[in-house]
């Protein structure tokens, strides 16, 4: 999806021409799977699959929408009584609700893109990045990167229900090319770190099962977390958030344990990654995709068995070198490091295998690694 195909929708719906695209991409999160809301560190990256939001000016007060991928119109009234009915509706009125500036005027919106809605690649996040940043430059607020990814935050918690971290706009906005993101989420600093891939691919495999993290078990396992955490406080009175809690200070082998036990783990593999890959060997980053993946669905308990057929199916083909459940969890993709030459190889036959197994409709690509969110004004030379 780039700048011409959605200019070109616009021009087809609203029969005039836009002002400017705002291109936000999915991620893949190679390590730090559910570590963003418990302050610890995570390697996202973006990738070449993007959810696009095409604005022009209306001269009233009504923000009139077209989602051109589902065929789908809504209009709002600024200030009026917004009654949103799907998901994607309540991203774009939320996000106004939560802007810090209001609009000035109405617009004309088209949304498309080609990231798998459900899938673990943060469609939900392209979304409402690319919102805040039409958002930002309608009102001429002078908003961070940060900013705009807390705003799209307090979107998920107060008008989807989801008490998600940052990771996802943070990976949709911040990352440079070529390179992933070393995130620490309990100062909120970044680190942009090469990743060079030569002779090496990312494929993502897609199990065809739709994740809704509102109506999963994303809420309980921040819940049990939390249990954890308020555990250990009372005999580490020191202790503020699970960054600081030590392997030492786990206790016992039950739910709460396990799910900390996973989050330190995962803390330790983004660090091993990080150098790994500083050091120019991504290669070793195939094992502790693997581990990963083994503490996401044992500790941490948010895989299911199409997410674990597709790891081990990969696995055991020669061009993988590692992968693991990526997003939330209970359904999605998962992420395989690959040798190039064996890629188009492998995403055959593992789909091969799975079909055989499942009754999902599997999907398999690879992904490049990308810049983040952009704005990109319609200038006259690009139009017609």
């Amino acid at each position: 999806m780039n700048c011409s195909e959605l200019t070109a929708a616009f021009r087809a719906h609203f029969a005039s021409e836009p002002e400017a695209v705002f291109l936000a991409p999915g991620r893949i999160n190679l390590l730090g799977g559910h570590t963003d809301y418990n302050h610890g560190l995570a390697l996202p990256a973006a990738i070449d699959r993007h959810i696009g939001v095409v604005v022009r000016p209306r001269s009233d007060r009504r923000v009139r929408v077209f989602a051109a991928d589902i065929g789908a119109e809504w209009t709002l009234e600024l200030g009026g009584d917004a009654q949103p009915t799907a998901d994607w509706q309540r991203y774009l009125a939320g996000g106004i609700a939560v802007f810090p500036a209001p609009l000035p005027h109405g617009l004309d919106v088209l949304i498309a893109g080609d990231i798998p809605r459900g899938s673990g690649l943060s469609s939900s996040a392209a979304l409402l990045v690319a919102w805040m940043l039409a958002l930002r430059a309608t009102t001429g607020a002078a908003l961070s990167e940060l900013a705009i990814c807390q705003l799209c935050q307090r979107v998920e918690h107060e008008h989807l229900g989801v008490k998600c971290g940052l990771l996802d706009p943070i990976g949709s906005l911040c990352p440079s090319p070529g390179a992933v993101l070393r995130v620490d989420f309990a100062d909120l600093t970044m680190q942009s770190v090469p990743a060079p891939m030569t002779g090496l691919s990312w494929v993502v495999l897609h199990t065809g099962v739709h994740r809704s993290l509102a109506s999963s078990g994303y809420g309980q396992r921040v819940a049990e977390c939390a249990e954890g955490l308020a555990r250990i406080q009372g005999s580490h009175p020191a202790v503020q958030t699970v960054r600081d809690i030590t392997a030492e200070m786990l206790s016992g082998d039950d739910v709460p344990m396990r799910r900390l036990r996973h989050v330190l783990a995962e803390n330790e593999r983004v660090e091993q990654a990080s150098a790994a890959l500083q050091a120019g060997r991504p290669e070793a980053l195939g094992p502790l995709l693997l581990a990963a993946h083994d503490s996401l669905r044992d500790d941490y308990a948010v895989s299911c068995p199409e997410l674990d057929a597709l790891v081990a199916l990969a696995a055991a083909h020669p061009a993988c070198l590692g992968g693991r459940m990526m997003g939330g969890g209970f359904g999605g993709c998962t992420v395989n490091l690959v040798r190039t030459e064996g890629a188009a190889a492998l995403m055959d036959s593992v789909l091969a295998d799975y079909h055989q197994r499942f009754p999902h409709t599997g999907r398999a690509f690879a992904v490049r690694l990308v810049g983040g969110a952009q704005a990109h004004p319609v200038s006259a030379e690009n139009k017609p």
